[in-house]
């Protein structure tokens, strides 16, 4: 009893879970985003901001709903297992742990290039850098959750000051910019597109910046009391972070007007511009905080995936062996090597940025859980939407149509994914599944 006491303390308050969604999804792109999203709509790009902070707050109340019918590790995968069958959870779940695997090697790279533009001494051991970044996150991992926990609440917090602080003061400045002219024109198309298509293509951009919340339910075996607080933490953690991207756009704009097309480092430029030279190091700072804060994350959320997976029999029994400190060691180990093949290899950039795609593949299905799981008359999940299964079908539709704006090859490279692993479904599990269906029916 005592023991199951420490354990519960041991796991994510409420508060606890709002900081770890948060830091799931802001990292250092948040400081490349105004220049980014400008060159396709000017100022207006504020208006590609809103749009993706709707269809992320429609994606987080379907993924708040259907999080109140677990209590276990697992998000996206558990939702459309429980939806749709093994063989629509297996493909959500592989993609999805392939997926975050690729993510954590570029973040460990990108990290490891943010250290070595601020101590650029150790450029000859760049990938080395990142790759002891993965060797020391998953060690920690290994001794449990509560060792993670104080780990990721700290650098998020960290990471948080800077972000913070230029909110706070560029909030003042926002007025002058208007009055200088730097919101006018409002519309600034780029040549050969209108505004839909200049709208469609900011909110692709705008959403990969966003791309991270669906990592909190993942991890919802270690929070106290995860059918109650997981889905408040997912709608707290996205409101919060939709407020700091809108401010940071707005107040960027408002410092350097159209010179954000000419900086790459435009977050950074804003601050030095209002506070002096320091602000574009408490910016830089903060950035490299940011990314390791994306990587602890990942340490943590990556490895408990493919446990849950395997515990769910979809993935060797292996995936989901613990150690003495209830972390899953095998998959610890795993995902961390998998995730240093992809940094020394040098070719999981591409892989990168072909595999963000892949990501609605969690949020569509999760949407359509909403309707599914309702029609199965389950336990009451605590959340539930008002007009849940209107607001799934909109998620999807806006889904879509962010998708279309996509390249080919990254339409393409989804595609294929999801033929391989159905392929690997039925080579694996296929009879088992078709007696499993049977038996359900």
């Amino acid at each position: 009893m005592a023991t199951q006491t420490s354990n519960e303390k041991s796991k994510f308050s409420l508060s606890g879970a709002t900081l770890y969604g948060i830091n799931a999804v802001i990292g250092s792109g948040i400081f490349l985003l105004p220049r980014t999203i400008y060159e396709g709509l000017g100022p207006a790009s504020l208006i590609a901001m809103l749009v993706d902070v709707l269809l992320v707050l429609l994606l987080a109340l379907c993924f708040a709903e259907v999080a109140g019918y677990f209590d276990k590790n697992g998000g996206a995968f558990q939702y459309s297992k429980a939806a749709f069958g093994d063989f629509v959870g297996f493909n959500v779940g592989v993609l999805g742990w392939a997926v975050t695997v690729i993510a954590w090697g570029a973040m460990a790279a990108g990290f490891a290039r943010l250290f070595v533009a601020l101590v650029p001494s150790f450029k000859p051991f760049e990938m080395w850098i990142a790759v002891i970044l993965i060797i020391l996150l998953s060690v920690i991992n290994s001794f449990g959750v509560k060792t993670s926990k104080i780990f990721t609440i700290t650098i998020t917090i960290a990471k948080l000051i800077p972000i913070v602080a230029f909110v706070v003061i560029a909030i003042f400045f926002i007025k002058g910019g208007i009055n200088a002219g730097n919101f006018t024109p409002f519309v600034q198309l780029e040549p050969g597109k209108n505004f839909l298509q200049g709208m469609s293509s900011s909110a692709l951009v705008v959403f990969y910046a966003f791309i991270g919340f669906e990592a909190l339910p993942v991890v919802a075996g270690e929070m106290r009391n995860p059918k109650k607080n997981v889905p408040k933490a997912i709608i707290m953690s996205i409101i919060i972070v939709s407020l700091l991207y809108f401010l940071i756009i707005a107040g960027t704009i408002a410092q350097l007007g159209n010179g954000i097309l000419s900086t790459d480092t435009p977050v950074q430029d804003a601050f030095t511009k209002i506070i002096g030279p320091v602000g574009g190091f408490i910016i830089t700072i903060g950035a490299l905080i940011s990314v390791g804060g994306l990587n602890t994350g990942d340490s943590m959320m990556i490895p408990r995936y493919a446990c849950s997976i395997a515990e769910d029999g979809l993935l060797p029994k292996a995936f989901a062996k613990k150690n003495k400190h209830e972390a899953p060691i095998f998959s610890i180990v795993v995902s961390g090597i998998l995730a240093v093949l992809l940094v020394m290899s040098g070719s999981f950039e591409q892989l990168a940025q072909l595999s963000v795609l892949m990501r609605f593949i969690q949020y569509i299905p999760t949407a359509l859980s909403v309707i599914a799981l309702r029609k199965k008359g389950l336990e009451d999940p605590g959340f539930k939407m008002r007009f849940g299964p209107f607001i799934a079908v909109l998620s999807v539709i806006v889904s879509l149509w962010i998708m279309s704006s996509s390249s080919l090859i990254n339409i393409i490279f989804t595609m294929g994914a999801i033929c391989i692993t159905s392929v690997l479904y039925f080579v694996m599990y296929g009879k088992k599944g078709r007696q499993g269906e049977k038996m359900e029916d």
